[in-house]
């Protein structure tokens, strides 16, 4: 691959990658610093995408991955006190705490589903990608997405909900005792 012909298929992609970027690293800097390192790494691999059949989606799975990958170096690990290990980033202290936690449990929620629906509602309703990018990157077919994106998120509350109704069971139990 030229530099030209990096310049007119590869760098067109920065103005959809800022956006996910953005939203994933929750700094302007980071995500300027983050952008220009991906542009590098892909101008080192140029010629592995110059065969790649579906470049965009490529692309973008690159950058989403290597975005997850800034935020896990920089999340500090606490431990709650029953020794589990809690995971925080580096500016959660400015969100409220009990929306913290909400976030928290979801996030969690999220993680345990099976492979498919973890990926699905990652790129739709965290990384906010369209259904047609959705099918570009994963193969599946539109309709397919929309039903697995919806049992994700049913599967998502019914989890949540019963987290917070074994709690605020829990709570009144101990004002009854």
């Amino acid at each position: 691959m030229t530099e030209t012909e990096f310049k007119n298929s590869i760098l067109p992609y920065s103005r959809k990658l800022y956006p996910m970027l953005k939203r994933i690293l929750k700094d302007e800097e980071e995500t300027r610093d983050a952008l220009q390192d991906l542009m590098a790494r892909f101008w080192s691999k140029r010629m592995e995408l110059k065969k790649c059949r579906n470049q965009q989606a490529y692309v973008i799975t690159i950058a989403k991955n290597y975005s997850f990958d800034l935020l896990k170096r920089k999340r500090n690990i606490s431990f709650s006190e029953n020794g589990e290990k809690q995971f925080f980033y580096v500016k959660a202290e400015e969100i409220n705490p009990d929306l913290k936690e909400k976030f928290e449990q979801v996030h969690k929620v999220i993680e345990r589903l099976p492979e498919k629906y973890r990926e699905v509602i990652r790129l739709r309703d965290i990384d906010g990608f369209s259904y047609h990018e959705i099918k570009e990157m994963t193969g599946m077919e539109v309709p397919n997405i929309r039903v697995v994106l919806s049992r994700a998120r049913k599967k998502v509350k019914e989890e949540v909900e019963k987290i917070y109704d074994y709690e605020h069971k829990k709570q009144f139990a101990g004002k009854i005792l």
